[in-house]
């Protein structure tokens, strides 16, 4: 099974086809324009939100996997959805939460991370199940953090650890969250101001079939007019999850 996520800088409609290549099986996709503005059927199922036609969250399905929001999702995190992903083979369900955090002006503490953290404790549920959580979380230990936030990228990390979910990346690589020689974001497209802020978490059922983990590299990805670069995770034994 391969999980995509890629904040696509909008356009996806002309965009797409550069990770069709990979043979996804889940698109995570940020700053994604209304399937509707899409005219090719290049997947097989689609959930979208946003309040921008030309910019929201969508997320794509492939090889019949069945993507629904789950029951429990709550507008007050908007791109935040959770999806009930139904494996076709075995009719197993596993969770994805996808993700694109936001700012917030109204309330500062829960800009961007602590967003993420309001979130992830709000559906604390589906973290003890079989959960991937993937997208942009706009944010990296090396972001100096100016105003308080309600949660911090460490604290998801410990609440992530305690139901044995983890970033797919760093188990890979073997590397500590600061320390990635991967960036996933340059500021401005400069790429003299890289950051890691895009990530894919998974359960230990699924990182123990972890197979591969790729970060797009800035040379190949820039032209494709993005600022941010894909992460594609293949794990093993998909019909048997």
């Amino acid at each position: 099974m391969k999980v995509i996520t890629w904040n696509c800088h909008m356009g996806f409609r002309k965009k797409y086809p550069y990770l069709l290549s990979f043979n996804p099986d889940l698109l995570i996709i940020p700053e994604c324009e209304k399937p509707e503005r899409i005219s090719e059927n290049f997947y097989h199922q689609v959930l979208w939100c946003g309040e921008n036609d030309t910019k929201g969250l969508g997320v794509f399905s492939f090889n019949n996997l069945e993507i629904e929001i789950n029951d429990i999702y709550n507008e007050k995190f908007k791109y935040v959805l959770p999806i009930k992903v139904t494996i076709p083979t075995s009719k197993k369900i596993l969770n994805l939460i996808a993700i694109w955090s936001q700012d917030n002006l109204e309330y500062p503490e829960r800009r961007y991370i602590g967003e993420v953290w309001n979130s992830l404790n709000y559906y604390k549920a589906l973290l003890d199940q079989t959960t991937i959580i993937a997208g942009d979380f706009n944010w990296d230990l090396k972001i100096r953090q100016i105003a308080p936030l309600s949660g911090t990228l460490t604290d998801i990390i410990n609440l992530l650890d305690k139901s044995d979910i983890h970033s797919t990346y760093h188990i890979y690589n073997n590397v500590e969250f600061g320390d990635e020689q991967n960036p996933t974001f340059y500021l401005l497209f400069n790429e003299k101001k890289p950051y890691h802020t895009d990530y894919i978490f998974a359960s230990s059922q699924l990182t123990n079939r972890l197979k591969s983990v790729y970060v797009g590299n800035y040379s190949e990805w820039r032209p494709r007019k993005s600022d941010h670069m894909p992460i594609i995770v293949e794990f093993e034994g998909f019909g048997e999850l």
